[in-house]
């Protein structure tokens, strides 16, 4: 009795124990599903959250890639040589060739006129056409100064602004006047300036015989007249005739040296922006009528 008794209780410690382990088992088994499980739901989802981050940096990107040079050349007119002239410069030149006694629009005076009169839209038209054309020539002419060694200094480049600004504006007119001192109207007065100083430069050394001041009194010699209206001899006016002549030579020489530079940098110019690319393709999606501005400008460089 005592051996079964003893047997016995083996027995039921061997089961206990059994049972024990199966259950350990049991619960290391599922701790272990549980770990996995975890495990693969975390590499599962891993991917999927990487590439929804990929996907929207690379729209962030493409978005970046394509607005930041349509925003940039939102105000450009159009480029010569990769360089950009801007809308305020365009519309600068407007204002001032026809204060301009070597344009072609001199006394000009769009602005007085009805917009709505046909004389008044082609005058405006031709007066673009022109501020486009010298906008072109002088940065031409700003880069022939470079290469030449002609620099206008930095106080001249002041005072041509100052003297821009006493002309365009009045006293009491701050914003105006603040407009005209920025950096982007600086640019243009400096553009002015040097055009003008390398045209001096060009015709420096010019010099007219007595034979082209008869020659000119032979065709300009009416527009020479006293107090009374009759016209006066080549004795009679010959100092003024020889001044002025001069000046007419230097004149042509300028006209020249500009027709030349127009016709050269004509090739350079490109008359399309981002800005307008997408401006065009924003009407052919969604039919919106758009200004004929954002189509490609199209330089004349003249005959």
């Amino acid at each position: 009795m005592g051996r079964q008794s003893y047997r016995q209780g083996n027995n039921d410690d061997s089961g206990s124990h059994g049972r024990a382990n199966h259950s350990i088992s049991a619960i290391a088994m599922l701790a272990k599903d549980g770990i996995d499980s975890s495990r693969k739901t975390t590499v599962q989802a891993h991917p999927t959250a990487f590439i929804i981050v990929a996907s929207l940096l690379l729209v962030a990107l493409v978005a970046t890639i394509v607005a930041v040079p349509v925003v940039r050349s939102r105000n450009v007119v159009f480029y010569v040589n990769r360089k950009p002239v801007i809308e305020e410069h365009v519309s600068a030149m407007i204002v001032d060739l026809p204060f301009d006694e070597t344009s072609d629009h001199y006394n000009t005076r769009v602005d007085l006129g009805d917009p709505s009169d046909p004389k008044t839209q082609y005058l405006a038209a031709g007066l673009k056409t022109e501020a486009i054309q010298r906008l072109i020539v002088m940065r031409a002419q700003s880069d022939e100064a470079l290469r030449q060694g002609i620099i206008v200094s930095p106080s001249a480049i002041d005072a041509a602004v100052e003297a821009y600004v006493k002309d365009h504006s009045s006293s009491d007119d701050t914003s105006e006047t603040e407009r005209l001192r920025s950096p982007a109207m600086r640019s243009y007065i400096q553009l002015w300036a040097t055009s003008k100083a390398y045209e001096e430069t060009l015709t420096k050394d010019t010099t007219v015989s007595s034979a082209e001041v008869r020659e000119y009194f032979a065709t300009w010699g009416w527009n020479y007249t006293d107090a009374a209206g009759r016209q006066l001899t080549f004795e009679q006016t010959s100092a003024k005739l020889a001044k002025d002549a001069l000046a007419n030579k230097k004149f042509q020489l300028i006209l020249e040296n500009r027709a030349q530079l127009l016709k050269k940098e004509s090739s350079l110019v490109n008359g399309d922006t981002r800005y307008k690319q997408f401006m065009r393709w924003w009407d052919i999606m969604f039919d919106i009528q758009i200004p004929d501005s954002f189509e490609t400008l199209k330089v004349d460089a003249g005959s």
